[in-house]
């Protein structure tokens, strides 16, 4: 999109919001201060417009606008969002349509990668086992699917990627199914200044999923914040960080994954079995929003994985 097409989303979102404030609150435009953004992103498609509202130093509101007319996922959200009233979770609660965007209430946390960054190595496990902890409620939500196979809900992810390793299917066999977030990364994450969490960014949720996949993502991404030097060592030497050497990270990993597989009545090794279903649709569904793939560590991993088929119990190595 032109700079000359978002200034001029921008200024009609501002407008929109200063009606806003004006029904809801009472808030004059004098008194409301912006802060917009566009994330950066190597999508080619579905850039996002965000506007955050502060009245009186206090932030109130964020609008997200699509910013390609072909972008229908902020609509889907949107839809997600006014959806989950039943849904017990600190999330961001929809506010109203503005245009073909929307406007949310503000999650007032820091980016969970900033937060495990500044955070000192022994402080990762309770970080970790907490955002595994608000998956598994999310998990946990109504009643288990019923009339439904994991390979079929699998195929729903990869449609034409069914030809996975038996041992990979034989844990697929064994996978729990439930509501999940769809894109639980750590990006999609908020950590007050208590350690609490809340989940942004719904989108890709699904009333019918792979909860496995969610903690995952969350818990092997996080990987990157722990080992910021990755890009000169290498995906290899990354991947034997997470799955094979003893480190702060692999313990705080270890923590996090027996926890939530405690707390849904999993086995730990199911859990991470399904390592390359996680990889393969991640590459997937990048490379559907015409985002390059080859630099993530998604394609390694599942290399490495399929070919070791590693155990996580015990084994990190001295």
């Amino acid at each position: 999109m032109s700079t000359l097409l978002r200034d001029d989303c921008l200024a009609r979102t501002s407008e929109a919001l200063i009606d806003l404030h004006r029904r809801l609150d009472g808030a004059t435009a004098a008194e409301i201060s912006f802060r917009t953004w566009t994330p950066r992103s190597e999508r080619k498609q579905r850039q996002r417009l965000f506007v955050e509202t502060t009245v009186h130093g206090e932030a109130r509101y964020v609008a997200k606008v699509p910013l390609d007319p072909d972008d229908a996922m902020v609509d889907r959200e949107w839809s997600i969002l006014t959806g989950l009233d039943g849904l017990d979770l600190p999330r961001p609660r929809p506010v109203g349509r503005l245009g073909r965007g929307f406007v949310m209430s503000y999650v007032p946390f820091s980016d969970f990668p900033a937060f495990m960054a500044a955070s000192a190595p022994d402080e990762w496990p309770d970080l970790l086992c907490a955002g595994v902890e608000l998956a598994a409620r999310l998990h946990r939500q109504g009643p288990r699917p019923t009339g439904v196979t994991p390979r079929a809900v699998a195929a729903t992810y990869l449609p034409d990627r069914l030809g996975l390793p038996q041992a990979t299917l034989d844990w697929l066999d064994r996978a729990d199914i439930a509501p999940t977030h769809g894109d639980l990364g750590p990006w999609n994450l908020r950590v007050d200044q208590h350690g609490r969490l809340a989940l942004i960014d719904w989108e890709d949720y699904r009333p019918i999923g792979l909860p496995a996949l969610d903690v995952l993502n969350l818990v092997i991404t996080a990987a990157l914040i722990a080992f910021p030097d990755y890009p000169e060592r290498g995906f290899d030497w990354l991947y034997d960080q997470v799955f094979h050497e003893r480190n702060p990270f692999r313990t705080a990993a270890d923590r996090a994954l027996n926890r939530y597989a405690l707390l849904t009545g999993q086995d730990v090794e199911a859990v991470v079995g399904l390592t390359p279903v996680l990889c393969h649709w991640m590459i997937r569904r990048i490379a559907d929003q015409g985002r390059p793939t080859g630099h993530l560590f998604f394609g390694p991993f599942t290399e490495r994985f399929e070919a070791e088929t590693p155990r996580w119990s015990g084994g990190g190595r001295g």
